[in-house]
């Protein structure tokens, strides 16, 4: 009959395992992997930049099109235009897009499924930005007085704002006159 013992001793073998490691060999291996991946990472940033610059020039450069050259009719007439960056967008306390105020203008971009995984905030920016004033999340309303929120508007923002991306929604108190006084076409969302 064959024991426990006989089992483990045929599977393991009855030798005893060597005892001496070579500590200088696993800590070279273990510097040769920290320095590739400290070459990599350098790498993929540096890629990371390229590609930004690039798209920069491409987006911003000489010749490019896209929303900062979209503006409201000198005449004061709206014009409307669809935003071409629905994955971020400004709730404003007031209709100026040249103030550098505290709180000025918010961003806000929502989680989504699209392929840079963003949502489309500009499709509920003035749903967004309605509760954000009935709430008074950003402290907007003057103290002591009632809270009421003011009709708001959308507009294209365009490289006339201070501190955005222009292409994206901003949403003003105000009207659609509102976004032709200060410039900008109405959002078409």
């Amino acid at each position: 009959m064959t024991t426990e013992r006989d089992l483990l001793d045929r599977a393991l073998g009855t030798e005893e395992p060597p005892m001496n490691l070579d500590f200088d060999a696993i800590e070279s291996t273990g510097a040769r992997a920290v320095r590739r991946r400290r070459a990599m990472a350098l790498t993929g940033t540096a890629a990371a930049v390229v590609l930004a610059a690039v798209g920069g020039f491409a987006a911003f450069g000489p010749g490019a099109a896209g929303p900062q050259q979209i503006s409201a009719a000198s005449d004061g007439k709206t014009t409307t235009a669809v935003p071409s960056n629905r994955t971020l967008a400004y709730c404003y306390r007031t209709a100026d897009i040249t103030s550098t105020a505290i709180n000025q203008h918010i961003p806000v971009g929502i989680n989504g499924s699209g392929e840079d995984g963003r949502g489309d905030v500009a499709a509920s920016i003035v749903e967004i930005c309605t509760g954000a004033w009935a709430d008074d999340v950003y402290q907007w309303h003057t103290p002591g007085l009632p809270r009421v929120t003011p009709p708001l508007t959308a507009c294209v923002l365009t490289r006339a704002a201070v501190d955005v991306e222009a292409g994206t929604v901003g949403v003003f108190p105000g009207d659609k006159q509102t976004c032709a006084s200060m410039g900008l076409p109405v959002a078409r969302l």
